[in-house]
């Protein structure tokens, strides 16, 4: 294969000279031979094409050049895996309809918003003309229809699994920690830290005290105002709340140009998404886990069954 390789850059730029006989004769050699279909130089030179046409190749490294080697090594195989799942395709009798490929390229304007002007623009950046991208989405639908046949309806996930992939990744979960937030807004002639110290000394609740003195809401509810996730709160807030226990009260701080006292009347840690919020998305993870699985064992059964020849 890398012999293949150096046939495409080396002779390109050191054997110029050579003749148009002898150019024809490396150009169109067959690197492989897959069942009864065959890959030459041409294609892959062909596949190469639009990588080769952004690159200098006298001015690459060595690391670079190897680099581009292992990239032609692993467009040759990408090769021989379309040729093997086009082989496939004929062999069950896969056709996509001028009609289906119609509707995929409307679904991508209808998306992306585009006129028929800007799509063939988009088509055009990927080096492609609009015909050229037809074909290769007609393969692609045809690629699924053959997984369809052969992979997905023989994927199946469970309840069970799925609620054991969420067990597993908890941490992923994890909601920020939730506060029930309880605020005493005082008025100008009563100290926050008078009233604060009161709460501490245990002559009163923060509950008691949010009655008594605030002329904020939730004062006839201990001073709740609800529950709030901990990053929504402003700095300040977090500041004054940081460290006190439940029940306790925080440093006193301005609210709306008024002194305030917070309290975090519950403390909510350790909060998981509900499981029927990402039951789906778990499922559809999974499901796409046992796809590339079995594709995998499918593929691998194929090449090995198959006769696939490097030509040296």
């Amino acid at each position: 294969m890398l012999h293949c390789f150096r046939c495409v850059v080396w002779l390109a730029i050191l054997l110029m000279p050579l003749s148009a006989h002898a150019a024809e004769v490396v150009y169109d050699r067959i690197l492989v031979k897959i069942n009864d279909d065959i890959i030459t130089q041409y294609d892959l030179d062909e596949e190469m094409k639009p990588i080769l046409a952004k690159v200098n190749v006298k001015g690459l490294s060595a690391s670079q050049k190897e680099q581009l080697k292992e990239l032609s090594k692993q467009t040759l195989e990408k090769m021989i895996n379309d040729k093997l799942m086009a082989q496939e395709i004929k062999k069950y009798g896969i056709d996509v309809p001028d009609k289906a490929v119609d509707d995929e390229i409307d679904k991508i304007k209808q998306e992306r918003n585009l006129t028929d002007e800007q799509f063939a623009a988009m088509v055009k950046a990927d080096d492609l003309t609009v015909p050229e991208f037809r074909v290769r989405m007609k393969g692609l639908i045809e690629k699924q229809e053959l997984l369809g046949y052969m992979v997905h309806s023989k994927v199946l996930v469970t309840d069970s699994e799925i609620k054991k992939e969420y067990e597993a990744h908890r941490d992923d979960y994890l909601l920020e920690k939730m506060v029930e937030l309880g605020i005493i807004l005082l008025p100008p002639d009563i100290s926050a830290v008078e009233v604060r110290k009161r709460i501490q000394d245990g002559e009163m609740t923060f509950a008691e005290a949010a009655a008594k003195y605030s002329v904020g809401p939730g004062k006839d509810k201990g001073g709740s105002i609800g529950e709030m996730d901990w990053g929504d709160l402003a700095d300040d807030w977090k500041q004054s709340i940081d460290g006190v226990p439940v029940g306790g009260v925080g440093q006193p701080l301005q609210v709306q140009g008024k002194e305030a006292l917070l309290s975090p009347i519950k403390i909510v840690e350790d909060r998981l998404v509900p499981l029927d919020d990402v039951k789906d998305d778990i499922s559809n993870r999974l499901m796409q886990k046992k796809r590339e699985a079995i594709f995998k064992d499918y593929f691998d059964k194929l090449k090995q069954s198959s006769v696939i020849e490097y030509m040296q």
